[in-house]
């Protein structure tokens, strides 16, 4: 199993452009092949949210494929009244901890 996860941060005041990109993601993930799950999870400060998505995936080459396929394209241009989102992004690979 792979898993994909990325958080998208910035001020709560931006909290509705966050949710428009996670919603997004969604939909272009969705029954792509090697697709385990698609979750979402938030987490709010006085001053901000963050948005995580958590994808699982059969493998590491599901994800690579899906990553050509849907950023194909690119991630278009950034414009001057887009809000300021940090991005991070992690991902990770199941351990056999019997293997260990």
């Amino acid at each position: 199993m792979f898993i994909s996860q990325v958080t998208l941060e910035s001020a709560k005041t931006n909290e509705s452009a966050l949710k428009a990109i996670m919603k997004k993601k969604k939909s272009e993930a969705a029954g792509v092949a090697g697709l385990l799950s698609f979750e979402c999870w938030v987490n709010e400060t006085p001053e901000n949210v963050s948005y995580t998505h958590v994808v699982k995936w059969e493998s590491r080459e599901h994800f690579k494929v899906w990553m050509r396929e849907s950023h194909s394209g690119g991630h278009g241009k950034k414009r001057l009244d887009d809000p300021p989102i940090t991005k991070k992004a992690c991902h990770y690979e199941l351990v056999d901890m019997d293997s260990l």
